[in-house]
């Protein structure tokens, strides 16, 4: 396999996805409503988010959309007149809750220093906001590791689109078949099939192997199974 680049998602992919942000939706449903708790209810239902368990629910809007995204499904319940302003709204909060919540899939930095001393170029492609990724990946210490860091705001557009990772691989001078994309959701794998690089599934996220499968080249249990996958010891 002639990988010079690989491409990464951030939540559920480099990121702990439920350590991160189960709790921290709670706090920001919380806010965003006020701290009405029948409100709060609703909002929580119309994001799929369990408060009982604390847990965002693996169909949530929470998983794979923007802030806008979010928004949208807060609209009716909320209602939210700039749906846009209000999204980055929800933005700023996860990015000032999440710098504390953050926690890496064990194992994750240790394998990213071995493929950036391999030669291989990394970057970073999330639906998140751009400051929320560089943020989050400096209180983890990763940010140094790569080459590029993009959000849904960078003016390349949004994942399933595939304009990240155009951008990447034009940045870069590389062909697509040089390049992975590495991720958790379908979202990540359908960009990447747009995109023409190989794409490669993480069972890390809240996404299932059965529901990645279809959509991705390879399906492994998480970025640390990586080196063995480019090598051909997988």
């Amino acid at each position: 396999m002639d990988i010079k680049a690989i491409l990464f998602d951030k939540d559920g992919t480099l990121f702990d996805f439920s350590a991160t942000f189960d709790a921290a939706t709670a706090l920001v449903l919380d806010e965003i409503c006020q701290g009405n708790k029948e409100l709060v209810s609703k909002a929580a239902e119309a994001i799929n988010y369990d408060l009982k368990t604390a847990k965002i629910l693996p169909d949530s809007i929470v998983v794979a959309g923007t802030g806008a995204d979010i928004a949208q499904a807060l609209s009716p319940v909320l209602q939210i007149g700039d749906v846009e302003r209000f999204g980055q709204g929800i933005d700023e909060l996860y990015g000032e809750i999440c710098i504390n919540t953050v926690k890496t899939i064990n194992g994750v930095g240790k394998t990213l220093d071995s493929l950036h001393e391999e030669g291989i170029l990394l970057g970073l492609v999330t639906n998140d906001t751009e400051e929320n990724a560089i943020s989050q990946m400096e209180q983890v210490e990763l940010d140094h590791l790569f080459e590029n860091i993009m959000g849904a705001d960078s003016g390349y557009g949004q994942k399933p689109g595939s304009g990240m990772i155009d951008a990447f691989v034009g940045f870069h001078g590389l062909q697509p078949y040089q390049v992975m994309m590495v991720g958790d959701s379908v979202h990540d794998m359908d960009a990447g099939v747009a995109a023409g690089v190989v794409t490669v599934a993480v069972e890390t996220g809240p996404a299932t192997r059965e529901e990645l499968e279809p959509h991705a080249d390879f399906v492994i249990a998480s970025v640390n199974a990586l080196p063995d996958l480019i090598a051909g010891r997988a």
